[in-house]
């Protein structure tokens, strides 16, 4: 079903047609063609009067030639062509938005989501960028949002930080591990600054918090150990609401041992801001929405690279809205991930039924070679792995694809560009 706009129909993640209003697009019925201009249907000619046999012999003619294509309609021509920035500036103006340069590039990365390009879908993505830099990555944050139903100015800022600069779960875990490393230290060397009941208390939780980051990737591969994105977001806020109450109870800044436990405090509440802000940049995009970008996303440290590298997920539910479940034998699977001897690669599975085809992307053209020759290798314990989940490989391919080998263009999926996809029927009378 198409998104109706002012001036035509935004079909979601399709071609579009989008009528001008010169005239009605209505087809003309062999009945409306027997109709002339100005005439009424079964209502005998009138004789014209004396008087008018004095006109001319050229005069009769011309008039008769004008009867006769009034008579005798045109038929309507369709003229197709690309859209044009003047077709967008022209819309954009015809639903009250400014056409400058900015808002005729946001309109066009609507118009490659299937987004409507619509007034208020308008006013909605500049209420949700007000107040940042508007940058690609939050352009792209805020439509990706909208096409999932939210139209948060705060998720967008969370969602956009994401898309801009995330440096990933593993190297964060990485700095938090640091952190704990500085704090502990700091509570040791001002043991005097602090009860030591609390500082025995902190020390024990530091530790077993290190250790929990430190198997995160075992346990979240593995699938043991609880390990949620839920849970893990809530033990960091009750960590971090720890941390703030024993910044209030440090003495004031005087003793170099001071100025560190305080430095250090300050320090690791700030890395556990960067893991809450990832995580919850996490359940944003796997929110539900329309069909197109209706997945469930994770990241997850994989400890198969030394260090460790992100291991990006993307699971595609099946149909759209918070009722559309993942189904396991109809579904997309995307896995991102850096390799040591490959470079990036993503592995894209599309399940049907019991059968499965795989894809594998490389980023550059000697991986692809690399990477062939190791699957070839591999390709029959891969087989027997998912056979032993009754799950059967019809073939895979193999391709070299830098644009494809990052998890964004699986995240929000856009037309390749409005050239190519995007058509304006011209309808002249």
């Amino acid at each position: 079903m198409a998104f109706q706009a002012e001036g035509g129909g935004v079909h979601p993640g399709k071609p579009i047609i989008w009528p001008t209003g010169k005239s009605s697009s209505t087809p003309v019925t062999s009945s409306q063609q027997t109709q002339t201009t100005g005439a009424t249907r079964n209502v005998p000619t009138q004789t014209a009067p004396a008087s008018s046999t004095s006109q001319t012999a050229p005069a009769q003619a011309a008039q008769s030639s004008q009867a006769a294509q009034a008579a005798t309609p045109q038929a309507a021509a369709n003229v197709a062509r690309a859209l044009t920035v003047a077709d967008v500036r022209s819309h954009l103006l015809s639903v009250q938005v400014e056409p400058n340069d900015f808002n005729v590039s946001l309109a066009s990365l609507m118009l490659r989501n299937g987004v409507e390009l619509s007034r208020t879908n308008f006013v909605k993505l500049m209420t949700m960028m007000q107040g940042t830099d508007k940058s690609q990555a939050m352009q792209e944050a805020s439509v990706l949002l909208l096409m999932k139903g939210i139209d948060s100015p705060q998720a967008a800022k969370v969602l956009g930080q994401f898309f801009s600069s995330n440096p990933g779960l593993a190297s964060q875990f990485g700095a938090l591990q640091e952190a704990i490393g500085n704090l502990t230290s700091a509570l040791g060397m001002g043991k005097g600054l602090l009860d030591a009941n609390l500082v025995s208390q902190l020390s024990a939780l530091l530790s077993q918090f290190d250790e929990t980051f430190r198997n995160l990737s075992q346990k979240a591969a593995s699938g043991k150990g609880g390990v949620t994105r839920e849970a893990m977001m809530n033990d960091v806020r009750a960590l971090k609401a720890l941390l703030s109450g024993v910044q209030g109870k440090t003495p004031p800044q005087g003793s170099p041992e001071t100025q560190a436990l305080s430095q250090s405090l300050m320090e690791f509440q700030g890395k556990l801001d960067g893991v809450m802000q990832n995580m919850l940049a996490q359940a944003l995009l796997s929110q539900s929405g329309r069909e197109e970008v209706n997945y469930i996303y994770h990241q997850i440290p994989n400890a198969m690279t030394n260090p460790p590298k992100d291991l990006e997920i993307v699971v595609k539910r099946e149909g759209e809205g918070k009722g559309a479940p993942v189904d396991p034998r109809n579904t997309q699977i995307v896995m991102s991930m850096e390799t040591t001897n490959m470079g990036k690669m993503v592995i894209s599975m599309y399940v049907k039924d019991n059968k499965v085809y795989v894809v594998f992307v490389f980023s550059e053209k000697n991986y692809g070679e690399n990477g062939r020759a190791a699957i070839a290798r591999d390709f029959g314990d891969f087989q027997q792995k998912l056979a032993d989940k009754n799950f059967m490989i019809t073939g895979y391919q193999v391709k070299v694809d830098p644009a494809m080998c990052h998890i964004k263009p699986y995240l929000i999926p856009m037309l390749p560009s409005l050239e190519s996809v995007l058509k304006k029927i011209d309808i002249e009378a």
